[in-house]
């Protein structure tokens, strides 16, 4: 009999301790689900969840305030998931917040953190949908990463042909490094560039200087203008030059016939002939008129007055 009531206490404080663990774990799971305390609701809408399940944790500014409640399909390219977040962190969640679903460390399990808005002053209603922003995927990294080690080595590869090339005596930049006389060239080079500069230095001061001709021209209003006229004078002579040109080279003009018409240059020939010819005989008239008794009185009498001028 007092082994069967032992018994029966040792059983009853089992149970008892059992029931009460039961009920302690019970509460703690209740706690981290928000199943007893006071809590709001949020939607957001995804494309994709990236393995996002019911349960998993909720985190605003790094602390977890609430769980996934729901996911379900909305379309064929649209996913809805509803959260249960605690009430007491409703009036930081403001209207503009985003909802983007991470990884609880590197191979962690998925969470959904909510970014709190800026722009908006408004608190965020329950039953309300904030928008979702896509997360970089662990994926979408390793693919990155694999692009940027490809790219290393092509680099890589192409460094080292360049090496070799210089290595080998090949292209400018070996010239450069070894060849005494090409370097010696792109000294002279940069000196005359050097040179160059300083003359175009004092040439900009010189158009620069208030005195002079380029600036005069550029802000003398006078010296402008005198410019300006020389120019119109000189297309005025130019026009006049093509006009008198055109005259000449008119074929009624005399010019133009002494040129071209031979019956006026053989005419011409003839008539200086003939001239030369009337010259020849007034020289012979004038000599016999000198030894003509009648007129010797006269030309003697000439002949002194030009020795008394002389």
């Amino acid at each position: 009999m007092a082994n069967s009531t032992n018994y029966t206490w040792k059983l009853g404080a089992f149970v008892l301790l059992g029931a009460t663990l039961f009920v302690i774990t019970i509460y703690f799971i209740g706690k981290n689900k928000n199943l007893f305390g006071s809590t709001f609701r949020l939607r957001s809408e995804f494309k994709n969840v990236s393995g996002l399940k019911v349960g998993n944790n909720v985190r605003f500014s790094g602390i977890n305030v609430g769980s996934v409640k729901n996911i379900q399909f909305l379309s064929d390219s649209a996913v809805i998931v509803e959260l249960i977040i605690k009430e007491e962190i409703q009036p930081y969640i403001k209207k503009d917040a985003q909802a983007s679903i991470g990884t609880d460390g590197l191979m962690g399990d998925k969470v959904l953190t909510i970014s709190p808005g800026t722009s908006s002053n408004e608190i965020v209603k329950d039953n309300a949908t904030i928008v979702s922003v896509k997360a970089i995927e662990l994926e979408d990294l390793m693919k990155s990463l694999q692009k940027s080690v490809d790219n290393a080595q092509i680099i890589t590869l192409q460094l080292s042909e360049f090496s070799l090339k210089i290595n080998k005596g090949k292209g400018a930049l070996n010239k450069v490094l070894t060849d005494e006389e090409f370097a010696n060239q792109i000294a002279q080079t940069i000196t005359n560039l050097k040179i160059s500069s300083d003359e175009f230095a004092i040439f900009s001061k010189n158009m620069n200087d208030k005195n002079g001709t380029l600036s005069q021209l550029m802000t003398n209003p006078e010296y402008a203008a005198s410019i300006k006229k020389t120019v119109t004078n000189l297309e005025k002579s130019t026009y006049e030059i093509d006009v008198f040109s055109k005259k000449l080279n008119s074929s009624r003009g005399i010019l133009s016939k002494l040129v071209d018409d031979e019956r006026l240059a053989a005419s011409l020939d003839s008539s200086l002939t003939n001239i030369e010819k009337g010259s020849k005989n007034l020289l012979e008239i004038e000599e016999a008129a000198k030894h003509n008794f009648l007129l010797r009185g006269f030309f003697r009498k000439k002949a002194k007055a030009e020795k008394k001028e002389n």
